[in-house]
C-alpha cells in the first residue's frame, strides 16, 4: 500500500473509532433524566437554596432592609434556575453514555417495575414527614428486613451514588446560604468567601459518614412498599453497564450543576451589593 493509502487508512480508523465512542444525543439524555428523577431533583435545589437563604438572613442579620432581601433571594433563584442545571446534568449524562446504553435504560423505566419504583419514589417524597421520623420509620423496616433485602438496600445505596450527591448538595447549598448572608457585610472580601467555602468542604468527611448512616434507613423507608425480590431486581439493574455510566453522569452533573448555581450566585451577589452601595 502506498503512504497516500496508509494514510487514507488511517483517517478512516480514526473516523470509525469516533464514532465507536460518540455520545448519546442531548434529546435522548433529556428523555432518560425526565424517567430517573434527575429533572425534579434539579427543580428542587434552586427552592430550597432560596428558601434556606431566606431562613438564613431572618436569623442571623438584622435589619436587612426589603429591597436588599429580595436582591439577594433572585440572586438565588436565577443562579439556580432549574432550566440552567436542567442543561448541566442533561449534558452530564450525555457525555457519560454511549448510544448502546440509551434502549436498555429507556426499557428499564419503560417497564413495569421501573415505573413502580418511580412511582414509590415520587409518593415517599411527597411526604410531609420530619426526617427525623422517615429515618426512625425507616430503621424499623430495616430492623424487620431479611438479609437479602438489607444487602439489596446497601447496593442501591452504593449504585446511586445517593451518599456522593447528597453530601455534594448540602455543602454546595450551604455555601450559597453563606455566601448570601456575607453578602450583606461590605467588609467581607472574595479571599473571605473561598474560605468559608474550603471550611465547608473540609468537613465533607462528616457529611459523608452522616449521609452513610442514615441513607439505608432512608432507602429502607422509600422502598418499604416493594416485595423483595422487586428490591433485588433494581439492585441488579444498577450493576449493569448502562445503569452505572448513567449514575457516574448524574452524580457529575449535580456537582457541575451546583459548582455552576454556586459561581453565578456570587457575581450575581457582587452585583448586587455594588448596586446596594450606590449613593
Amino acid at each position: 500500500m502506498n503512504p497516500t493509502g496508509r494514510m487514507a487508512s488511517a483517517v478512516l480508523a480514526l473516523l470509525a473509532s469516533h464514532a465507536a465512542l460518540a455520545n448519546v444525543s442531548d434529546g435522548a439524555a433529556q428523555e432518560l433524566t425526565r424517567k430517573s428523577g434527575l429533572w425534579v431533583q434539579m427543580d428542587s435545589i434552586g427552592l430550597q437554596v432560596r428558601s434556606g437563604m431566606s431562613d438564613a438572613i431572618d436569623k442571623n442579620s438584622d435589619g436587612v432592609p426589603a429591597d436588599r432581601k429580595a436582591k439577594m433571594l433572585a440572586c438565588a433563584e436565577s443562579a439556580f434556575a432549574p432550566e440552567a442545571l436542567r442543561t448541566i446534568a442533561v449534558d452530564a449524562v450525555a457525555g457519560a453514555l454511549q448510544p448502546s446504553d440509551a434502549r436498555p435504560l429507556a426499557a428499564w423505566y419503560d417497564s413495569v417495575l421501573g415505573r413502580k419504583i418511580a412511582a414509590e419514589e415520587e409518593s415517599s417524597a411527597r411526604q410531609v414527614i420530619e426526617p427525623q421520623e422517615r429515618i426512625r420509620r425507616g430503621s424499623e423496616a430495616l430492623d424487620a428486613a431479611s438479609e437479602p433485602r438489607k444487602a439489596a438496600l446497601q447496593a442501591i445505596v452504593t449504585e446511586t451514588r445517593s451518599v456522593d450527591i447528597m453530601a455534594d448538595t448540602l455543602i454546595e447549598m450551604a455555601f450559597a446560604v453563606q455566601e448570601g448572608v456575607a453578602s450583606l457585610d461590605p467588609a467581607v472580601t472574595p479571599a473571605q468567601v473561598a474560605q468559608i467555602h474550603a471550611t465547608l468542604a473540609s468537613r465533607r468527611p462528616q457529611v459523608v459518614a452522616h449521609y452513610t448512616q442514615i441513607s439505608l434507613p432512608a432507602y429502607a423507608f422509600t422502598y418499604a412498599r416493594l416485595a423483595d425480590d422487586e428490591v433485588q431486581k433494581y439492585a441488579d439493574h444498577l450493576t449493569t453497564p448502562s445503569a452505572k455510566a448513567f449514575n457516574d453522569g448524574s452524580t457529575r452533573g449535580v456537582a457541575r450543576a451546583l459548582g455552576a448555581g454556586s459561581a453565578k450566585l456570587g457575581r450575581c451577589l457582587q452585583d448586587a451589593g455594588g448596586e446596594a452601595a450606590k449613593p
